[in-house]
């Protein structure tokens, strides 16, 4: 088996480290039942898209509610105070690198209080959040912009000794286009779908990454 000799990671958040992903399509679900709407829509297509992009993929085909996502986010944040937690094998992953920053659709208030909340701020040494100037993926503007800040703290850093994390579709086509490795972990997705959109290795915890990778 060929291994990749790694010193820094970037890690995407939501459906990566903690299991926000899941009760988000729970959220939708939730919504769609009490609003009599959208439901004949497979939201589980549609993880890890941005709010906006899921909403402007949903209006090609239908007439979405003008609250529905207002609605969903209200759903959502009642769910995470009980329902959210971190991967398995989370914490033994990031504690290995050198450096980790984050990369995400989410915005930097909320990863950073649920980075806190799961007592995993203090592996994190920067994020790189959607916001005006970065475009959400599957853009690699979250990824080349979290690249930037390792190279910022560690001048030994490179493409080929760096790696992403990834869960989702929209994520893994993001990191494809900026030349680094890409790990993909089935949380929400199928091994063979993350493989055909360029994942290099797909595990189905995140852990087992180990058995591909060695830290330098």
């Amino acid at each position: 088996m060929k291994k990749y000799y790694i010193r820094n990671a970037i890690f995407d958040f939501d459906g990566t480290i903690v299991d926000s992903e899941t009760i988000y399509t729970k959220a939708l679900y939730k919504t769609t039942k009490q609003m009599n709407a959208l439901t004949d829509i497979d939201f589980h297509k549609l993880a890890g898209y941005q709010t906006k992009d899921m909403y402007n993929i949903i209006a090609k085909t239908h007439k979405i509610p003008e609250d529905f996502f207002s609605n969903t986010q209200l759903v959502f944040d009642s769910m995470l105070e009980t329902e959210l937690k971190l991967f398995d094998g989370v914490i033994e992953t990031i504690q290995k690198f050198n450096n980790i920053v984050i990369a995400s659709n989410s915005k930097i208030d909320y990863v950073q209080k649920i980075a806190k909340q799961q007592n995993i701020h203090q592996y994190i040494k920067n994020y790189s959040c959607h916001n005006d100037k970065l475009k959400a993926k599957p853009e690699p503007d979250l990824f080349l912009d979290a690249f930037k800040n390792i190279q910022d703290i560690d001048s030994q850093t490179t493409l080929e000794n760096t790696i992403i994390f990834e869960d989702s579709i929209a994520g893994v086509q993001a990191a494809k286009k900026t030349g680094i490795k890409i790990v993909a972990i089935t949380n929400s997705y199928d091994k063979n779908i993350l493989l055909e959109n360029g994942a290099d290795i797909v595990v189905d915890k995140i852990d087992k990454v180990f058995e591909y990778i060695d830290i330098i």
